[in-house]
């Protein structure tokens, strides 16, 4: 089965279904938006996971050389997303970190798998991931 197009928003995030990872793969471009555009993105995303019974996500930030707007990471922070993801079947998360030359500060990254799976408990399992080969492999790895 060859990738498709599950969402796109010009210029902030392009979403494509990837059989080689049984994931959803969301290629952020930029995740910064003065608007509702990410949240819309995400919900969007969200709803095509529950239909499709999608267990793996993976948001791929590595070029993305701006973070979230403050209300967009209160919002992924916040009790409506927490919600929104375990009403859903998604059990595994990777993140692909920014890379040096996106010049976004990556400060963030470090917590990020611990700051997951204190969120979702034993529902999820999240890992940072460099490289699509390492998330895979994650992926593949039989749910606890």
């Amino acid at each position: 089965m060859a990738e498709f197009v599950v969402h796109h928003a010009e210029g902030l995030v392009r979403v494509t279904w990837q059989p080689a990872l049984q994931a959803v793969y969301l290629k952020w471009y930029s995740e910064y938006d003065e608007g509702t555009r990410v949240r819309d993105a995400v919900l969007a995303v969200l709803a095509w996971v529950r239909t499709n019974k999608v267990e793996h996500w993976v948001a791929d930030v590595s070029t993305s050389p701006h973070a979230l707007s403050e209300r967009d990471y209160e919002w992924v922070s916040g009790e409506d997303f927490r919600a929104a993801v375990l009403d859903s079947p998604l059990r595994k998360f990777v993140l692909i970190p920014p890379l040096p030359e996106s010049g976004q500060d990556d400060a963030w990254v470090a917590d990020w798998e611990a700051n997951t799976l204190s969120r979702f408990g034993d529902r999820v399992s999240a890992r940072v991931c460099k490289t699509l080969d390492e998330a895979r492999d994650f992926l593949s790895e039989p749910v606890a």
